[in-house]
C-alpha cells in the first residue's frame, strides 16, 4: 500500500522530538503526532526539578555563611545556622517558580520547539490519535496518517491504581508530580513512592528546602552498583530523608500517611493504550481505540510470542512494552523508544540514544542497536559509565576467572566550604582484563564530567589517567576527577618493580651517581 510518510511518530516526550528532527534530518517525509499539551507538561515538570536543585545549592551556600557569623552567646552557635531550611519553605513562593518552569520549558530546546520542527520539514500534528491499524495507518480526528514506519514514543505516566498496604488496605495515588503544579504552597511533608533515580533527586531536591520526605522503595536502586547504592543511601540519610522498605512498611506508617501528599514515581504504565497486536502476538480483529491514562498494562500478561529469538538488551524486558535489540515491536514495521520500553523515566542520553538507533532502523535498514554500556548518566551527583556486571548488583567480589578487577578511591571533603556538612566523594572503577567495564561516581561536580567520560568503555585504563584531556574540566569536578586517577592509578601495575627494565635501569643510575 502506498504511503505518504516515510515515519509517523506517536510522541508527546523529549524523545519522540529528539526522533521527528532525527528523520528530519534524514531528508526522510516525517508526521509527529502529538496529544496537546503533553509535551509541555512533561517539561515543566523536567524544569520544576532543575528549579529546586538550583535553589538547594543557594541554600547550601546561604547556611555556610550562616555558620561563620558571631555565634549566639548561649549556645555559642551560629544563630541561623539550622534554620535556614525552615526559613527556606515557609519564604518560598512557590507559584513564582512553577510559573518559572512554565517559562523555562517554552523558551528552553528551541531547536525542538513546533515552529522549529514544522520548518525543517516535519508535519507536527497536534490531536489526539485515535488508531492505529496493522497497515501502519493512524487516524487523527478526520484525517488518516499511512506511514511506512510507525515509532511508539508517547512515554509514559503513573499508574492510575491505589497502593496497597497490610490488611488489604489501599488508598488512591495521585497522578504524580502533575498534582504539584496547581498549588499555592508547597507541602510540610511529601512521601514519595519509587526505586528509581528520578525518585531520589526529588527527594533530595524537596529535603533539601525543608520538606520532611519519605522515600518507599521496592528494590532501591536494585540494578545499580551495590557500592553505589549504597553511597546514596548513606548521602539520603544524612540529608535526613528517612528511606523505607515496602517490604518494612507496617500498617501504622500506612496509616501515618493518609494525609500526607504522595507522589508515586514508581512503575508506569503507557500514556495511550496499546492495540493488542503490539502488546501482543498478531491474531485476528480490529485495533482499539487510543485513550489517555488506560487501564494497566503489567508486563507479565504479555505473550511470550513477542520476544525475538535475537538478543534482548536487558532494559528492553522490564517495561511496558516488549521489543527487540533493534527496538521492534511484534510488528516489524512498528518501533518504540524512551519509557515506554522501560516502564519508568530514563535518563536523558538513553532516551536520545535510542531515538536515534529507532529512526534509522525504521527509515533505513534495521541492523544497528542500541549500546546501553557505552551511554553515559549523570544524575546530579551521581554519574555511571557503562553497565555494571552482575557481582557488582549483587554486592559479591568479583570474578577472577573472567578477568574482573575492582578499584575504588574516597575523600571525605573535610575542606568544602560549600555545604556546613561536607559530602563524602567516591569512585569505583571496574575493569576487566585491564580494560574499562563501568565507573561509578558520587560527589559535587560528577555530572560535568560526562564529556570526558562519554567514550572510555571498553579503553585501556591507562586512558584515565593520560595528561591529554579531550575536554576542559568544570573547576567544581577537579577533585572528583582526581579520584578517577587515583583509582586509575591502583588498577595500573606498578612501572618500578624489581625486574622492571625502568626499575634496573633507575637502580643502575642513582648507584653510579653515588659512587661518583
Amino acid at each position: 500500500m502506498p504511503a505518504d510518510y516515510d515515519l509517523v511518530i506517536l510522541g508527546g516526550t523529549l524523545e519522540g522530538r529528539t526522533a521527528a528532527a532525527a528523520a528530519a534530518g534524514y531528508g526522510a517525509r516525517v508526521a509527529l503526532v502529538e496529544p496537546p499539551g503533553l509535551f509541555l507538561q512533561r517539561q515543566k515538570v523536567r524544569y520544576l526539578l532543575r528549579g529546586l536543585q538550583q535553589l538547594a545549592e543557594g541554600c547550601y551556600r546561604q547556611s555556610v555563611s550562616s555558620w561563620f557569623q558571631h555565634p549566639d552567646s548561649s549556645t555559642g552557635l551560629p544563630t541561623e545556622a539550622f534554620s535556614d531550611r525552615t526559613n527556606t519553605l515557609s519564604q518560598m513562593n512557590w507559584a513564582a517558580l512553577v510559573k518559572w518552569s512554565a517559562l523555562a520549558a517554552t523558551s528552553q530546546c528551541p531547536e525542538l520547539s513546533v515552529a522549529a520542527l514544522s520548518r525543517r520539514g516535519v508535519d507536527v500534528v497536534l490531536a489526539m490519535p485515535e488508531r492505529l491499524s496493522r497497515r501502519q495507518v493512524v487516524t487523527v480526528a478526520n484525517r488518516q496518517l499511512k506511514a511506512r514506519a510507525v515509532l511508539a514514543a508517547f512515554g509514559t505516566v503513573p499508574h492510575a491504581a491505589g497502593v496497597s498496604g497490610p490488611g488489604h488496605l489501599s488508598r488512591p495515588v495521585p497522578t504524580g508530580l502533575e498534582q504539584l503544579l496547581p498549588l499555592a504552597r508547597l507541602p510540610q511533608q511529601i512521601a514519595i513512592w519509587g526505586e528509581s533515580f528520578e525518585a531520589v533527586l526529588w527527594a533530595e531536591a524537596l529535603g533539601s528546602l525543608g520538606v520532611t520526605v519519605t522515600l518507599i522503595s521496592d528494590g532501591f536502586l536494585a540494578r545499580e552498583d551495590s557500592d553505589a547504592r549504597e553511597w546514596i543511601r548513606t548521602s539520603l540519610s544524612a540529608a535526613g530523608i528517612k528511606l523505607v522498605a515496602v517490604e518494612n512498611f507496617s500498617e501504622a506508617d500506612f496509616h501515618a500517611l493518609a494525609d500526607t501528599t504522595t507522589l508515586f514515581l514508581g512503575r508506569q504504565q503507557p500514556a495511550l493504550s496499546l492495540p493488542d497486536f503490539i502488546r501482543r502476538a498478531p491474531h485476528p480483529g480490529s485495533s482499539p481505540p487510543f485513550h489517555h491514562s488506560p487501564e494497566t498494562h503489567s508486563p507479565e500478561t504479555h505473550s511470550p510470542e513477542t520476544h525475538s529469538p535475537e538478543t534482548h538488551s536487558p532494559e528492553t524486558e522490564r517495561g511496558c512494552l516488549l521489543a527487540n535489540a533493534r527496538l521492534q515491536t511484534s510488528q516489524a514495521r512498528v518501533f518504540a523508544c524512551g519509557s515506554l520500553l522501560h516502564g519508568e523515566c530514563v535518563h536523558e542520553s538513553v532516551a536520545r540514544a535510542e531515538a536515534q538507533v529507532a529512526v534509522w532502523n525504521a527509515l533505513f535498514i534495521p541492523r544497528r542497536r542500541v549500546d546501553y554500556g557505552a551511554i553515559t548518566q549523570g544524575y546530579g551527583r551521581f554519574v555511571r559509565v557503562g553497565l555494571p556486571p552482575e557481582f557488582a548488583i549483587a554486592g559479591r567480589t568479583p570474578d577472577l576467572s573472567q578477568g574482573y578487577s575492582v578499584w575504588t578511591a574516597s575523600c571525605a571533603n573535610g575542606a568544602d566550604l560549600s555545604r556546613v556538612s561536607p559530602q563524602p566523594s567516591h569512585c569505583k572503577l571496574i575493569c576487566q582484563r585491564k580494560h574499562i567495564q563501568s565507573i561509578h561516581l558520587l560527589g559535587d561536580g560528577a555530572e560535568h564530567l560526562v564529556p570526558r567520560l562519554e567514550s572510555v568503555i571498553g579503553n585501556p585504563v591507562r586512558t584515565l589517567t593520560m595528561g591529554t584531556r579531550r575536554s576542559p574540566i568544570h573547576p567544581l569536578s577537579e577533585h572528583l576527577d582526581n579520584l578517577i586517577t587515583i583509582a586509575a592509578r591502583k588498577a595500573q601495575p606498578a612501572e618500578w618493580q624489581p625486574g622492571h627494565w625502568r626499575r634496573d635501569w633507575a637502580e643502575n643510575w642513582f648507584n653510579w651517581r653515588r659512587s661518583r
